[in-house]
């Protein structure tokens, strides 16, 4: 169990972060967690959309977006040898290989902006247009609504 949450927390921190919804809506239950899932089955193809609709508003060039789909399908494949990687480690060498991994936390907009190269604002829209939304965090911060204080 524990390392199926670090597969999965790795996978979400290497390359899946960088995949999002795409149009297919799935619902969380429970209060306050009606906001839609990404699916995992289609994210190459919504990535490929997502791309190609910031081609074709003007966001970014045909080259910009080949480059950004082969650095995503390297970014995939690297994943996936990390994953085959670890099945042969030990249940110590895998725990510190991810909190190694896990401290290295990638800079998703500097990645974008080396790979394709894009501009500031090009890797911010190509982000915004790949990454699924984020419902709102404490005090109304990024991850959840404000509380009343009592």
């Amino acid at each position: 169990m524990v390392s199926g949450l670090i597969l999965g927390c790795l996978a979400l921190s290497v390359g899946a972060v960088a995949f999002a919804h795409d149009g297919q809506q799935e619902f969380m239950p429970g209060p306050g967690m009606n906001h839609q899932m990404p699916n995992p089955e289609n994210r190459e193809e919504h990535m490929k959309n997502s791309i190609d609709k910031l081609v074709n508003d003007g966001t970014i060039t045909q080259k910009q977006a080949t480059k950004l789909i082969s650095f995503f399908k390297e970014k995939d494949a690297q994943r996936k040898s990390e994953m085959d990687k670890t099945r042969s480690m030990t249940p110590e060498e895998r725990d510190k290989f991810f909190k190694e991994k896990f401290n290295q936390r990638p800079d998703m907009i500097k990645e974008l902006k080396d790979a394709a190269g894009l501009s500031d604002e090009q890797a911010k829209a190509v982000d915004d247009a790949l990454r699924p939304p984020h419902r709102p965090g404490p005090e109304g911060g990024p991850c959840c609504p404000k509380l009343p204080t009592p």
